[in-house]
């Protein structure tokens, strides 16, 4: 069992599910998550887990719409644990929690499922807060948890997708929201 998954047992949780449609080839995308240092600085795992990797990375957000988006970022711990599942998908748990500040920022726990076709997470967060923390997530929190998710999955994509016929993938490192950078 995940630390995150430790974190929450016992605790009000709220259900959290994405989707996004992707185009990689399945080994390819298996194998980058299986070494994900691409989406941050990888750290040791917990003990008991060594199938888990352990990254230091940023998750974030996104609000507005238009020209004016405002992007919330906050340094996470992610961890991820995938198998083969033959050869078009891998699934495995994944978790991520705060990185500081842990007790005001939801845990996720979770499962991510990986198609050539398809990313899906699938899993509960637990709110600050307990069961009030749960009434103001039915309010408003849970839209930032499901934007969360949503681009977690964009990343994942965006590292991992072969080229489109819109134009060649981002190259290693980069996402939509991560400019080039100049020489």
């Amino acid at each position: 069992m995940t630390e995150a998954i430790s974190n929450i047992v016992g605790q009000a949780v709220a259900p959290l599910e994405a989707s996004r449609p992707l185009h990689a080839d399945p080994a390819s995308l298996c194998r980058a998550l299986a070494h994900p240092e691409w989406l941050g600085q990888l750290i040791a795992g917990p003990d008991e887990r060594p199938d888990l990797r352990r990254v230091h990375t940023d998750l974030a957000f996104m609000v507005g719409a238009d020209r004016r988006i405002l992007t919330f970022r906050k340094a996470a711990l992610v961890d991820i644990g995938l198998v083969p599942l033959g050869a078009h998908e891998c699934a495995g748990e994944i978790a991520w929690r705060a990185a500081s500040f842990a007790p005001l920022f939801p845990v996720f726990a979770g499962r991510l499922i990986v198609r050539a076709d398809k990313l899906h997470l699938d899993g509960v967060y637990a709110p600050p807060g307990g069961g009030v923390g749960l009434l103001v997530d039915r309010a408003i929190l849970h839209y930032f948890a499901q934007r969360t998710a949503g681009w977690f999955l964009d990343r994942l994509a965006a590292e991992l997708e072969r080229p489109v016929a819109s134009g060649p993938a981002l190259k290693k490192g980069r996402t939509a929201e991560t400019p080039k950078r100049s020489r």
